[in-house]
């Protein structure tokens, strides 16, 4: 559902994409034939992995994509949690950004995953609607 969505103006447009749930490696296959397909050098995009993450996950994922696609990790748990207590189990979500002119934005975030969209039901079928998604 995602890479019909981005179009070669978008992938030409963003750094990278991030993963965040499904097979890593899966992804990465299907992130990297997307830039080829446009016409776009892997090599010059990034993909953030960010679902579940340990040291050996991200061992496995940079051998895999190594001189394939740049590639970053958002280790949130592990990363912000290193003093030894038992990590809460809990996601943030981004739910508005705070323009210049100090307005509020509302955010959407569309996933692979039917059902796990958040945001103003309104404004999610608007994002849909403009990056073509048909559920």
């Amino acid at each position: 559902m995602f890479f019909p969505a981005v179009r070669q103006k978008f992938a030409k447009l963003f750094d990278g994409v991030r993963h965040d749930s499904g097979d890593a490696l899966e992804f990465a296959d299907k992130t990297i034939a997307h830039y080829q397909k446009n016409g776009i050098n892997p090599m010059f995009k990034y993909i953030i992995f960010s679902d579940a993450l340990n040291l050996e996950k991200v061992e496995e994922i940079t051998n895999y994509c190594r001189g394939k696609i740049g590639i970053s990790f958002g280790i949130g748990t592990n990363l912000t949690n290193d003093v030894g207590l038992k990590p809460m189990n809990i996601v943030m979500k981004l739910i508005g950004v705070q323009a210049p002119n100090k307005e509020w934005i509302p955010t959407v975030k569309l996933s692979d995953e039917h059902g796990k969209y958040t945001g103003d039901p309104k404004m999610i079928e608007l994002a849909k609607e403009f990056l073509r998604i048909k559920d």
